[in-house]
């Protein structure tokens, strides 16, 4: 099954596109401002199922990084630690002229992510953002999100995967404020 999710925040007029791409290119930014991520390490190369992805732009002109990441997911709440389930899974980065690429395998679950810092609309046009337009703004930082996995896990991973990625592109914003 396959789920597409989108979520964009507007960028304050004082702060200048470059910086919000120039936040992205250092992965830190992404991986600490997920929710659930409670760690990573930087891997020396990229799994090969990654190197085969159509969705990556020409890697010998924009390179990969991989991750190993960690995230605490809450399965059952209420329950403490018996509620909770740490993975660890290879976590790929790609930096773009626009912002960034992200590929995560975890356990049957392919993640892929873009984000973009993209010009706004101005007059009727609006920009859809977290839950509700964004009205008139000069420059707008969306996500596209897709995630795959097994259809009787979808309400799940949808669940988890929406509640990591409903904020982040406020987040980054925020950051480079």
């Amino acid at each position: 099954a396959k789920h597409n999710y989108h979520t964009a925040a507007a960028i304050p007029p004082h702060l200048a596109p470059a910086d919000v791409i120039s936040a992205l290119h250092d992965h830190n930014t992404c991986l600490t401002l997920q929710a659930l991520t409670t760690g990573h390490e930087k891997l020396p190369e990229n799994p090969p199922a990654t190197r085969k992805d159509t969705f990556w732009y020409p890697p010998d002109r924009h390179p990969i990084t991989t991750y190993n990441v960690s995230e605490c997911i809450t399965w059952m709440p209420g329950i403490g630690e018996w509620g909770r389930k740490y993975i660890t899974f290879p976590s790929c980065f790609q930096n773009t002229p626009s912002g960034l690429k992200s590929r995560a395998d975890a356990s049957g679950v392919v993640l892929r992510a873009e984000f973009r810092v993209i010009e706004g609309w101005h007059g009727d046009a609006e920009v859809d953002g977290e839950g509700e337009g964004l009205g008139e703004v000069d420059w707008v930082l969306v996500e596209d999100v897709e995630v795959q996995c097994a259809w009787w896990l979808m309400p799940f991973v949808r669940g988890k995967m929406e509640q990591a990625h409903r904020d982040i592109c406020r987040k980054v914003v925020e950051k480079v404020e």
